[in-house]
This record gives C-alpha cells, structure tokens and sequence, in this order.
C-alpha cells in the first residue's frame, strides 16, 4: 500500500471504537432480551415468622427522623435483624408508597424517616445496591418523591432513587387467580434477575375503594396497566397480583395514620397523630398479618376487609396476628 492507503487514523480510530463499542452494547441488549425472563421467588429469609410492633413518639418534629428511625430498627431487630434477610452483595429494592405529591404530614405517603432507616440497615447488612421505587399516579413521578420527602431521605441514606420506565412493563399469566388470568408488572419487582430481595413499605390509611390501603394494597405501585380497571372486585385482585410479587419483608408506617377521606386525604384534621391511636411501626415476613393487624388499628377484624380473607385463602398468610405477634414495646 502506498500514501495514507490502509492506515488508520486517529480519527478513523476513534470511529471504529465507537461503532465497536455500539455492536458490543446491542450485542448486550440482544443478549438480555433474549435471556428468559424469571419471575423472582421469595428471598432465602433467616427473620421470625411473625409480626414485632414498636410504639413510639417525637416529642418534637425535629427529633421525628431520629425516632422513627430506632423505631424501625427496632420493629426489624425483633424478627431477627437485617441481615438475616439482606446478604452481602444483595440487591435490594423498597416499594414504599409515594404516589401522591404530599407532605409527610397529610400521611397519603410512607413516612421518608422509615424509608431511610431500612434503606440504611440494607447496606449495614452488606447490600450491594439499594433502590427506591414507586408507580406513581400520574405521568410525572418528580413531584411525589420530592413533596413526600421520600425521595431526598433515601438518597441522603444512600439509595438509589430510581423512576419508573414505562417500556418496562412485562403481562405475566396469572394461573388460579380469583380475579385476573395475567397483568402488567414492573419488571424490576419481579425479575429474579434484578431483585434478590424485596421490602414492602406501605402507610396505614383510609381507603375509598378497599377500605383500607395497607401492605397488601401497596403493590398496585409495582404493576401497569390501567389500574382503574383493578378497582372493581378490588378485594379478589390483590391477591391476586401477589401471586407473581414476592414481598420478604413489609414494614407498615403507622406512625401517622390516615382515618379519613384516603387515599389521598389532605387535611390535617384527618390524620391521626397521636400516640393511642397511631405511632407505631409494623414489621412482619408474614404481609397478611401485617396487615390484619393494621385493620384492628381502625377497629376492623379481618372479616371487615374483604382482601384479608382472600390472601390467607390464596396462602399468602394468616389473618390471626395475634398468633403471630412476636414482640411489642417501645423504642
């Protein structure tokens, strides 16, 4: 060859790496979209089969992160810590409930204070990566992490605070379904894949359609689809979407709770903050007790709330949770 023929440029080598580093990615994505899709099971969980519930008060709004804070560690401590459930190099993601732009005050979100104390004990227990996540309602997710204080918390704490992809939605069949024979969920949630561990962060409130808005409810934020249409025959529906989401954990944020006029409310008057009838936090690897312990805060037995009863028949759990009350006290 003579002249400049066949040499290559520094330009030309710098063309070359970047159209080879592109094959490379697309030959990457291919490879991962043609991997099969696993749908997780639950984690390898050391915690105490039950439910531990932990009372306690901030004398002072400025002294709410730090009590909140010990009141969720301690609600987790009683079933056995942390690290029996988050391994070392696990990947983490917390579903708290933030879908409303509100501040933590209305009580519509999860209290961030709690989402940063578990985020927190997930990397103490040698988590790899922790992420926070929600559906939210409406198109823009910004305004409910920031408003809710949710956002910014977990961040501080060293999550990653990830918004949903809205091409990442996957319809997965739903076989013995009460209600649904399949739905689109968030693939994040159920991807054995991506998620090694899963912590469900719901706040006790009002709800118009189910009653109650809880742990069991909470995962509406982890699915697609038009969720309206999950509205009528709510109660069957849960349960069913449980089927395919494995949640390990569930940590219930009753420090505020909503009596009146949920999900969203928006009066101060309808949230009770007191210390008899809320300031407690309810942790528990059994989500229907969970649960069925938040409806006994509004005076509610199981029979009351229709989704309770058709997630212990689905096998979800048990609605006693009174047997299954390992500890209560304060922090």
């Amino acid at each position: 060859m003579s002249g400049h023929k066949g040499k290559l440029t520094r330009r030309g080598f710098l063309a070359y790496a970047a159209a080879g580093g592109a094959a490379l990615a697309a030959l990457r994505w291919l490879t991962h979209r043609r991997r099969p899709f696993r749908v997780r099971q639950h984690a390898d969980s050391g915690l105490r089969r039950g439910i531990a519930v932990v009372h306690g008060d901030a004398p002072s709004a400025a002294e709410e992160p730090a009590v909140v804070g010990r009141m969720t560690r301690a609600a987790v401590e009683a079933l056995g810590g942390m690290d029996r459930l988050v391994r070392p190099g696990s990947v983490v993601l917390i579903k708290p409930n933030m879908a409303w732009a509100s501040p933590p005050e209305i009580a519509a979100n999860t209290n961030p204070w709690v989402v940063a104390a578990l985020v927190e004990m997930c990397l103490e227990a040698g988590a790899r990566r922790v992420r926070v996540l929600d559906h939210t309602i409406g198109q823009n997710p910004e305004p409910c992490y920031r408003a809710s204080g949710i956002g910014q918390a977990a961040a501080r704490a060293g999550a990653q605070v990830a918004y949903v992809d809205p091409a990442r939605f996957r319809t997965i069949g739903i076989p013995g379904g009460f209600a649904l024979k399949g739905w689109p969920f968030y693939e994040e949630f159920i991807s054995a894949d991506e998620c090694d561990v899963l912590i469900n962060v719901p706040i006790l409130k009002d709800h118009g359609t189910s009653r109650l808005s809880m742990g069991l409810k909470n995962v509406l934020g982890m699915v697609g689809g038009e969720r309206g249409q999950l509205h009528p025959d709510i109660h069957r529906k849960i349960p069913d979407l449980h089927r395919v989401i494995r949640v390990d954990l569930t940590v219930l944020d009753a420090y505020r709770v909503l009596r009146r006029h949920g999900p969203t409310g928006g009066r101060l008057a309808d949230v009770d903050n007191t210390v008899e009838g809320a300031r407690r936090i309810v942790a528990g690897s059994d989500p229907v007790a969970v649960d069925a312990y938040g409806a006994s805060m509004f005076g509610y037995e199981p029979a009351d709330v229709g989704f309770l009863g058709y997630a212990q028949e689905a096998g979800l759990g048990q609605v006693d949770w009174r047997a299954l009350l390992v500890h209560e006290g304060r922090a």
